[in-house]
């Protein structure tokens, strides 16, 4: 659904009130991507998942958060490090070679220590949800809509101080998100099993 579909369902399920109101249509698309980012927030789900390539410093817009930061020049996975570790033993961040750390002063721009300005990084990362318009889609997938429909209906009721119809619609959004869970993080029904060596450390060299 295009944000225009949701907050139409949305009105259609008891916010008439709102959306009648002066600045009510605002007021919904604020809540939709309120509930968008809460629920973008509460796993790492796949399909925030992005990569993004080039020199360092890599900036990434929308990044959120860094699964991994690799040097691909030189085939080396970077260790995070604060930029107060990085200063302790190296003060004016002067040291040049290949790097081993990455780290980030503002959240949006992967920096490197050593410093390198000739290799090629790799940031695979989870994407921050962007803002949409009303002919645009969620980032959360066609199937899960619904969920945000039923997440902006817990913020009207609440708003509305009708707190026992805002606690059955948080019973059933809870529910679906259980579900979207159990589907997109984990489609494996193999079981993980224990790899048990026998014999003596001799025996594998």
């Amino acid at each position: 659904m295009k944000r225009k579909e949701i907050r139409e369902e949305v009105i259609a399920n008891g916010a008439e009130n709102i959306a009648n109101d002066t600045g009510g249509e605002a007021r919904i698309n604020r809540w939709i991507q309120q509930v968008i980012r809460d629920i973008c927030d509460l796993k790492p789900w796949p399909f925030l998942m992005a990569t993004k390539e080039g020199p360092a410093p890599l900036e990434v817009a929308d990044l959120a958060h860094v699964e991994a930061f690799v040097d691909a020049t030189n085939d080396n996975v970077l260790r995070p490090i604060t930029l107060g570790q990085l200063v302790l033993g190296d003060p004016d961040l002067s040291e040049v070679g290949n790097a081993e750390y990455w780290y980030t002063t503002d959240g949006k721009t992967l920096k490197v220590y050593p410093a390198n300005t000739s290799a090629t990084f790799l940031a695979h990362y989870r994407k921050t949800p962007a803002a949409i318009t009303d002919e645009q889609e969620p980032i959360i997938p066609a199937d899960y809509h619904d969920i945000i429909v039923d997440g902006v209906r817990i913020k009207v009721y609440k708003a509305t101080d009708n707190f026992a119809a805002a606690s059955e619609i948080l019973k059933d959004y809870e529910r679906r998100i259980e579900g979207m869970e159990h589907a997109l993080l984990h489609p494996n029904y193999d079981q993980a099993r224990r790899v048990t060596r026998t014999g003596g450390g001799a025996d594998y060299l």
